[in-house]
């Protein structure tokens, strides 16, 4: 399912946003059914961030998304005497449109490797908990060779019967060690604050690997739109994992301490200042919220 027109990236120039063209009459299906969602695109899960989604499922298989073609795979059981596979046991086929699909933490031994050319519904193994994961499923990760990126799959794969908003939990003001939470506080002093929010998509699943990434952010500070940040790509560089197509941000600065989604950086003058934020899921479900600040 394509993101709805607001939350679409805008800007063609970019080529990390080649990818969205080239999708644009691509579909998945979903490679663990029923798909309940685990970790979204974007997910922070103890100390890393999720560059696909994770399928919470103790039975059944995972089967592939597409046609395609098995380029490699590797069963945990394979690593004895060897460092642990974040992965665990997993298998990378080759779709088209020049789109790698990594199909990972698969139960050992059941990895179907026999199949060259597997067809979309083909077993490629069942759901497991080898490699670092919090629970019984897989994790699917979506790679395009051309752009060098890795996609959101939600953007890839039939849309789910999702009728839940996003929740925005809060949203903070800080600088130095001082944090301000608006709604609990009612005026702060004239400065530069770091602006930040506390969200999270509602999970339908028996564990998650954290609370699950949005799709899309935005922040508008009296009126005017101050931050937008869309959960559609992550792309490596410099030794670093970068998150969105327009204005990338390092995984490392997206979020604080304490969990919340940075939004941006702002000078407040006295006054009184009105901040809201909007959040969509990739179903399109909306919620929004607004709060006003006194500036001494």
């Amino acid at each position: 399912m394509m993101p709805s027109p607001s939350w679409r990236p805008a800007s063609a120039a970019i080529a990390a946003l080649a990818t969205f063209v080239a999708l644009s009459a691509f579909a998945m299906d979903w490679p663990l059914a029923p798909p309940r969602l685990a970790a979204t695109f974007g997910t922070y899960a103890k100390g890393r961030v999720i560059t696909g989604i994770a399928l919470a499922g103790d039975d059944g298989f995972v089967r592939a998304a597409e046609d395609g073609e098995l380029s490699f795979s590797l069963d945990e059981g394979e690593h004895a005497g060897l460092l642990p596979a974040p992965l665990g046991s997993f298998v990378v086929v080759e779709h088209q449109k020049g789109m790698a699909a990594v199909y990972s933490h698969l139960a050992p031994g059941s990895l179907t490797t026999y199949l060259r050319k597997p067809k979309a519904g083909d077993i490629l193994g069942r759901p497991g908990t080898t490699g670092w994961i919090e629970g019984p499923g897989a994790v699917f990760e979506v790679y395009d060779r051309r752009a060098g990126s890795w996609v959101n799959p939600l953007l890839l794969l039939p849309p789910q019967a999702d009728d839940k908003a996003p929740v925005i939990r809060s949203l903070a003001l800080s600088r130095a060690d001082k944090v301000y939470v608006l709604g609990e506080t009612a005026s702060v002093p004239q400065g530069t604050y770091r602006i930040s929010v506390d969200v999270a998509d509602p999970a339908d699943s028996p564990w998650t690997a954290g609370p699950l990434a949005p799709y899309g952010l935005r922040l508008s500070i009296d009126g005017v739109e101050a931050a937008k940040s869309v959960f559609d790509v992550a792309k490596g560089s410099g030794g670093e994992l970068m998150l969105f197509a327009l204005a990338p941000v390092a995984a490392g600065e997206l979020r604080t301490k304490d969990g919340r989604y940075e939004l941006a950086e702002r000078l407040f003058t006295r006054g009184r200042a009105s901040l809201e934020v909007r959040v969509e899921d990739v179903a399109g479900n909306r919620r929004s919220a607004t709060w006003t600040i006194a500036v001494e």
